[in-house]
């Protein structure tokens, strides 16, 4: 059973059963009732403990976990999928999913992915199976380092992804608009790479414009979900 986040939040947390079954899928998309101070307070806006049995999430803005985030993840035994945007402290949320959540295997990472989030899924999550980096700012040497080390990963998507080169100082960080021959080669065990970085592309445009942070406010809903695995394509 899938649900909104505004139906979500006015029928359970006035006490309403949800009928058709168990909360599987929830997405935290009304920010009136979640945003302090640019973070979630989620125990408060979230009724987790009627959802023990919650598959799929999908959050909002967010940026810094907090204790009651990880007391939140030990909640979720069958979280299998999490779409969240990215954070300073991934290792913390990581190591709690790969501690709590046995049937993890779904990620989708929205703005900047780095070698420090790369390094936790590897140390944490060596077992992901699908990641999404969908128009993101992603590092071509963090690049690299997934597909070296996530030894499980069949899935992988950098459409429309910002994707930098930081070659050898003093020569300038540059944007590499095609995938070399090292990269194809290492992403060849992939069952599916995804990928699209052309200059002709609307949402490659889109992503460069906003130097990988997409403002999705400005563009048309659903938008964010175009060329994205169909798992994750909520």
């Amino acid at each position: 059973m899938s649900i909104k986040y505004e139906k979500l939040f006015n029928d359970v947390s006035a006490g309403a059963v949800i009928a058709g079954g168990p909360l599987e899928t929830a997405f935290l998309e009304n920010r009136q009732h979640c945003a302090r101070d640019n973070n979630i307070d989620i125990i408060d806006c979230f009724p987790l403990s009627r959802c023990p049995r919650l598959k799929r999430l999908v959050l909002p803005a967010w940026n810094r976990v907090e204790n009651k985030m990880i007391e939140a993840i030990k909640l979720w035994k069958d979280l299998e999928s999490l779409t969240m945007p990215s954070i300073v402290d991934s290792p913390l949320l990581v190591q709690a999913i790969a501690t709590n959540c046995r049937k993890f295997s779904e990620l989708k990472i929205m703005g900047p992915f780095d070698i420090y989030f790369a390094s936790s899924l590897v140390t944490y999550l060596p077992t992901l199976k699908v990641l999404s980096l969908r128009c993101s700012m992603l590092y071509k040497d963090t690049l690299i380092f997934i597909l070296d080390n996530m030894c499980c990963l069949e899935v992988l998507n950098i459409s429309h992804c910002l994707l930098i080169e930081v070659p050898t100082p003093p020569a300038p960080r540059r944007i590499v608009r095609q995938l070399d021959k090292t990269i194809l080669e290492k992403a060849s065990h992939l069952r599916y790479f995804l990928a699209c970085m052309s200059d002709t592309c609307i949402m490659c445009q889109k992503t460069r414009n906003d130097e990988g942070l997409m403002r999705w406010y400005k563009y048309d809903e659903g938008l964010w979900k175009e060329d994205e695995i169909s798992s994750l394509a909520l």
